[in-house]
């Protein structure tokens, strides 16, 4: 499973959930600015493109 992880993540993706945790925790959520949600909603495609890679990733695991 260590393998899996390795191939599908690597460190640029480790400072994007740094910077997302670090900017999540900080967020004024009574006062969200435009930039603010636009940077939530892309965090979230990312997350979703990173779990398909993530299953991609697997299934070709289970093959080879």
């Amino acid at each position: 499973m260590i393998e899996i992880l390795r191939k599908a993540f690597d460190k640029m993706d480790g400072l994007i959930i740094l910077a997302a945790i670090f900017l999540f925790v900080h967020f004024d959520y009574d006062n969200l600015s435009l930039l603010d949600k636009i940077y939530m909603a892309s965090f979230a495609f990312w997350t979703v493109t990173k779990l398909i890679r993530l299953y991609i990733v697997y299934k070709n695991e289970q093959k080879g």
